[in-house]
């Protein structure tokens, strides 16, 4: 599938294709592979041949959560901001809150807790659990936020039971 939408320009197909192919890759330990699969993935996205933001948020997602399983920390600045822009986009079209927005504040946070900016962490955190606060309303599937906030859970110093902050654990 991938071959066959490279070749023709089914860019939806390639997309896909690496994407699927990127995550067993990863899941197998073979993560060189894994993320040249998801930069892949990445590329190919934005030129599908649809309208459709998933695809480019789907392989975002994937891409920006391999690169930090394997300390690929410098090439998250540019995709984490535009993984947000598409995440905002999406949720603009929906006309609700997309839980992928929420991940990608998550994400932010991670991102700067990672290159050693606790402050603005923080401050994504806050924003995090006030857009959740100020959207409960629209988000149509609240369940869709729990893996995503159990993942912030394990990643996020500051939401760290044994060293975390108090008040944002118990939001």
């Amino acid at each position: 599938a991938r071959d066959l939408g490279a070749q023709h320009g089914f860019f939806a197909l390639e997309c896909k294709a690496c994407l699927g192919l990127g995550r067993m890759s990863m899941n197998a330990g073979r993560h060189g592979e894994g993320v040249e699969l998801l930069r892949n993935a990445v590329a190919a996205a934005p030129l599908n041949e649809s309208d459709e933001s998933s695809y480019e948020l789907n392989a975002l997602e994937c891409f920006i959560e391999a690169l930090f399983e394997t300390g690929g920390i410098e090439e998250l600045e540019p995709l984490v901001p535009r993984y947000r822009q598409v995440a905002s986009a999406e949720s603009r079209t929906e006309g609700r809150l997309c839980h992928m927005e929420l991940s990608s504040v998550y994400l932010t946070a991670r991102l700067h807790e990672a290159r050693g900016r606790p402050q603005e962490a923080e401050r994504e955190v806050r924003a995090l659990l006030d857009l959740m606060r100020e959207n409960r309303a629209s988000v149509q599937d609240m369940v869709e936020c729990v893996p995503m906030m159990d993942r912030a859970s394990a990643h996020l110093q500051i939401l760290d039971p044994e060293t975390g902050d108090e008040e944002h654990i118990k939001s």
